[in-house]
């Protein structure tokens, strides 16, 4: 996986950092949709460019959730390097949290379209077609059950009742291939933009976590082992109105290309 997506996978990850949710009890489901642009500022020197499009839709229910997001790279990128992803996650709603059951995505490229579907069982995660990638050390069925998939992660924002324990825990996810997880290094309460007001948030909640690999990856001998980061993630999240669902904001971090930042651009909350 390249830098830019893999950005954007860690971007939905993060979200599930948030904790129970304070509607969970309802009956009444909730809609979201929101965008995101990704940005990358080359080297620290040409301004932010715009290279990335993600669109994320998620049912929210008190028993079951289901959400889709599409990623699309954009202008400049899109000339040198076509990304085009399409993922799917549904599954229960457990402990206050949507749980893994099934994940599919199909990504396109220049030189081919890939498919694949994760199914998480009580005893292990089924990956369809089987993988082949033989990283060292192999994810464990243990480490599988262990992990989620970044497109159900993304799915807890919705559910938090606060951003208190937001930078507590450390968590890791799986993508059929890799496991990896991001180690918490901090948190605080953040200011709003007018802007991010004009989206209809009223709270913020910043955090660091630093990326890290847990298995499954496969290495040339002298190969980066941090996707090109050269620092932490910073990410924010934020409340939609004065008791609304938590969402993604931002998530920025240096790379060796520059730094690369995804940021909420709109966003609607509303019935299924």
């Amino acid at each position: 996986m390249t830098i830019a997506p893999r950005l954007t996978a860690i971007a939905a990850a993060l979200a599930l950092a948030l904790g129970p949710a304070a509607w969970a009890t309802s009956t009444a489901p909730l809609r979201l949709e929101m965008t995101y642009d990704g940005v990358l500022n080359a080297l620290h020197l040409t301004g932010e460019a715009k290279v990335l499009v993600l669109r994320v839709v998620e049912r929210a229910g008190p028993d079951d959730f289901s959400t889709t997001a599409e990623m699309k790279s954009y202008g400049l990128l899109r000339v040198f390097k076509l990304i085009d992803i399409h993922t799917s996650a549904q599954g229960p709603v457990a402990a206050g949290e949507p749980q893994p059951r099934d994940f599919a995505f199909t990504a396109v490229d220049r030189r081919r379209v890939r498919h694949a579907a994760l199914t998480w069982s009580d005893s292990d995660v089924t990956v369809s077609p089987p993988s082949h990638v033989t990283g060292d050390p192999a994810p464990t069925p243990a480490q599988k059950l262990g992990a989620a998939d970044p497109l159900t992660q993304f799915s807890r924002a919705a559910y938090a009742a606060s951003g208190q324990d937001l930078c507590a825990r450390q968590w890791r996810f799986f993508d059929g291939d890799e496991i990896y997880e991001l180690r918490p290094l901090g948190g605080e309460t953040a200011s709003l933009s007018d802007r991010d007001r004009s989206l209809g948030l009223t709270e913020a909640v910043r955090c660091s976590v630093r990326y890290a690999e847990v298995a499954g990856f496969k290495h040339r001998h002298g190969e980066r082992r941090d996707e090109g980061l050269s620092s932490a993630i910073h990410a924010q999240f934020g409340r939609l109105g004065e008791a609304g669902p938590w969402v993604l904001m931002s998530m920025k971090a240096d790379t060796i290309l520059g730094y690369a930042k995804v940021a909420l651009s709109g966003v609607k909350v509303g019935e299924p």
